[in-house]
């Protein structure tokens, strides 16, 4: 097997991937914990300046808060739609964007899931949008499978959660497979 440092390194868009990815962990991460100093005095550093817009397209995908998170179809919908946005990238290979998909695309998943997901490159993602409704072909409790039709076939989601009142989660997506009950 090869180490983790080597397998980032193999291919620049794994490294950029990988920069990128950690870069937005540790922002998310800093906005998260970041406790504002309130003895900072006239020395204290002012905030940066807001930096131009991106060249991003918007996504089309709901924000989090506008995605049901108990309704399985939802979650698969939203995650398939902001997955299928990767390939609208100006420069997939830009780290901006490319962190700006994953954390689209990575806000409905599980860490397992996330970490498959780092190792996506958003210009071979073969979808461009979800083009019907989800369809729930295999229903338990704690686990359910999502058919997502999109122009370039029907995408399987797998959800999780770990009690029947938790959110329902991404655990594994796989483009042109049907979607088996009980898998």
């Amino acid at each position: 097997m090869r180490s983790a440092a080597r397998w980032a390194l193999d291919r620049p868009v794994r490294l950029a991937a990988v920069a990128a990815a950690t870069v937005a962990a540790a922002v998310v991460l800093g906005m998260c914990s970041a406790d504002p100093d309130p003895h900072a005095g006239a020395d204290a550093k002012p905030p940066p300046a807001p930096t131009a817009p991106s060249s991003t397209p918007p996504s089309t995908a709901p924000a989090p808060a506008d995605v049901d998170t108990a309704d399985p179809a939802a979650v698969a919908s939203t995650f398939v739609g902001a997955w299928a946005a990767g390939r609208s990238l100006s420069d997939p290979a830009d780290p901006d964007q490319w962190a700006k998909w994953y954390a689209r695309v990575g806000q409905h998943c599980t860490d397992r899931c996330g970490a498959t997901l780092a190792s996506v490159d958003p210009a071979r993602v073969p979808a461009t949008r979800v083009t019907g409704d989800a369809r729930v072909t295999y229903d338990r409790d704690t686990r359910h499978e999502v058919a997502v039709p999109t122009d370039a076939g029907e995408v399987s989601v797998r959800l999780v959660r770990d009690a029947p009142t938790d959110p329902w989660r991404v655990e594994s997506w796989e483009q042109g497979a049907q979607a088996e009950p009980g898998r």
